[in-house]
């Protein structure tokens, strides 16, 4: 790649293109926000101030290790059955959602000089479990939960989505005969205001910067203005975490609410991933089904419809999805619902369908759907073949 040549090649030309101010500090920003995706963090102390305070427990070194190619991607493993890659993690919880008193909320496999990692992630088929545990066994009570790291493509729509629509679509669920209950996550965004959720597979998060920040706390153990704890997810039962150097060394947050909003900028400008035309006949299935309940074609956003088939609701899908660890107020078996554009390419690159990538087939992730989309489920497995053939089609292409 000639070390740091595309990105500045990209700023050339943005300096030399006949934008506004505004446009080009946007367009800084994303630029530069794309660098620091790709930047690999280090350890405190280092030479470089603004490079480090990495850990000192944590599950990757940058955040393109967990996206390196934007999309959502298969779980790599060794013989052993090690997973050896960063695009899955491990969440630990109690039934309320409450973190394990030792391990903390995620199974941190990786960590800095004299500290010792958590364990592995093992893996057989699709079942995920925490092995070599280095700290003792899990709380009695505590459960497990994998999750997948999702594509990239469209969040910025997904953001501009005003949380007034999905109120009213949550109201609507309220009326409805058919099961459907979803519901709006409300959550504090960091300033005292309440916020519809939309990112994250609890929908935990109301903005891509607060997404950004949790990856940060969670995954790099990296501490920023709205999860200020130097120590990541390190808790009070591990000595040595905790006495282990760290980079806030004048008290304040390892990363500037500028790197966090740079990367959210970027995170923002990936464009979605390109639509089928629409096929009137497969969207009337779809509809028929009862699919559309949950995975709406379209939404309104900033800037037009965002036809990403979603909700960004909380639906309880039952017993079959439940993913054992879970967050405080959601159950363990409610999700958001994620959005479909982009199906076609998961289903090519074979990273499997569903939080953590348990259902190889579209018709085996339909076939897990329960609780509120029990109906759903019922009407797609009683369709004429023909149906069924061009709305697996339809959704293959999206």
């Amino acid at each position: 790649m000639g070390g740091h040549a595309p990105w500045r090649w990209a700023l050339a030309l943005l300096l030399l293109a006949p934008v506004s101010a505004q446009g080009l500090e946007r367009g800084l920003d994303e630029v530069l926000g794309r660098a620091l995706f790709r930047r690999a963090w280090v350890p405190a102390p280092s030479s470089t101030r603004a490079n480090d305070g990495l850990g000192p427990l944590f599950n990757a070194r940058s955040c393109a290790a967990c996206h390196g190619g934007l999309e959502r991607a298969p779980v790599p493993t060794d013989a052993a059955g090690t997973v050896t890659g960063d695009n899955l993690v491990l969440r630990f919880s109690d039934a309320d959602g409450r973190p394990d008193p030792v391990y903390g909320r995620q199974m941190q496999t990786s960590a800095v000089a004299g500290v010792t990692p958590e364990g592995r992630l093992a893996v057989s088929g699709r079942d995920y479990r925490p092995a070599d545990l280095a700290y003792g066994p899990l709380a009695p009570g505590t459960r497990t939960g994998a999750l997948l790291a999702p594509s990239l493509g469209g969040l910025g729509e997904l953001e501009s989505v005003p949380d007034e629509a999905l109120a009213a679509i949550a109201a609507e669920n309220g009326r409805r005969d058919d099961g459907v209950r979803g519901r709006v996550r409300w959550v504090e965004d960091g300033q005292g205001r309440r916020r519809a959720g939309r990112f994250g597979w609890k929908a935990s998060q109301p903005s891509l910067a607060a997404q950004v920040e949790t990856a940060f706390a969670l995954d790099l153990g990296l501490s920023t203005a709205g999860r200020p704890q130097p120590e990541g997810d390190c808790t009070p039962a591990q000595s040595a975490c905790r006495a282990a150097p760290m980079g806030d060394r004048n008290g304040g947050p390892e990363i500037s609410q500028d790197i966090v909003l740079r990367i959210a900028a970027y995170l923002a400008s990936i464009e979605p991933a390109p639509g089928p035309e629409p096929d009137r006949r497969a969207l009337a299935v779809f509809e028929k089904t009862g699919c559309a309940a949950c995975h709406r074609a379209s939404l309104p956003g900033k800037a037009g419809p965002v036809r990403a088939f979603t909700d960004l609701l909380l639906h309880d899908l039952g017993p079959g999805l439940d993913g054992g660890a879970t967050e405080p107020g959601v159950a363990s078996t409610e999700w958001r619902t994620p959005p479909l554009r982009g199906l076609s390419r998961t289903l090519t690159n074979g990273a499997g369908l569903l939080h953590d990538g348990r259902a190889a087939t579209v018709e085996e992730a339909i076939a897990l759907h329960g609780g509120e989309a029990s109906s759903s489920r019922n009407r797609f497995m009683s369709l004429p073949e023909a149906e069924k053939r061009r709305l697996l089609d339809f959704l293959k292409s999206l």
